[in-house]
């Protein structure tokens, strides 16, 4: 089983801001998400943990297990370029998916990311199929990880969350 968990809240999700390479802290509710998610999980005996390097999902991650973790950089946010930083409008966020489609305004192409974020899911089911795997990440990531373990269904929505900040989601592997 999949245990896919989104970090919990920083101060620029509850601003609403674009946070893709910028490295955030947990603020107290996204510490709080942590320990509740700890206490959700305590009885689940993990094969593997996967986490993002940064700071907001390592944070997470470090309160909700004890074991070895493996921080890989394919688990990173994607790269919101130009956007980093500013206010995720409704303007602002259809302008970054445009962006996204080929890597303009300093964007990771969505692409390159979902190719990035696949070749970890590749890595997990040659390694880890059926047992469980604990992968901690950011709500893009979530998305395509989502994606993989649903078989790659065709018309499959992007845009559309699939782990709320510090929630979890299992996925059959």
């Amino acid at each position: 089983m999949i245990y896919l968990v989104r970090h919990g809240q920083t101060d620029w999700n509850l601003f609403k801001r674009f946070n893709g390479c910028t490295d955030a802290y947990l603020n107290q509710t996204g510490i709080a998400q942590a320990k509740l998610q700890a206490e959700n999980l305590r009885s689940v005996s993990f094969d593997a943990c996967f986490c993002s390097p940064q700071t907001r999902a390592r944070q997470f991650c470090e309160i909700i297990y004890k074991g070895p973790i493996v921080f890989d950089d394919r688990l990173a946010e994607i790269n919101c370029g130009e956007f980093e930083g500013t206010e995720e409008t409704a303007e602002a966020i259809k302008l970054f998916w445009q962006a996204v489609k080929n890597g303009n305004m300093g964007t990771e192409s969505f692409e390159a990311f979902i190719k990035r974020n696949c070749d970890l899911c590749d890595i997990i089911m040659g390694k880890y199929k059926g047992k469980n795997v604990l992968i901690v990440t950011h709500a893009a990531n979530a998305r395509v990880i989502n994606y993989y373990f649903k078989g790659k269904p065709k018309n499959y929505d992007f845009g559309k969350r699939v782990v709320e900040k510090g929630e979890l989601s299992t996925l059959e592997n």
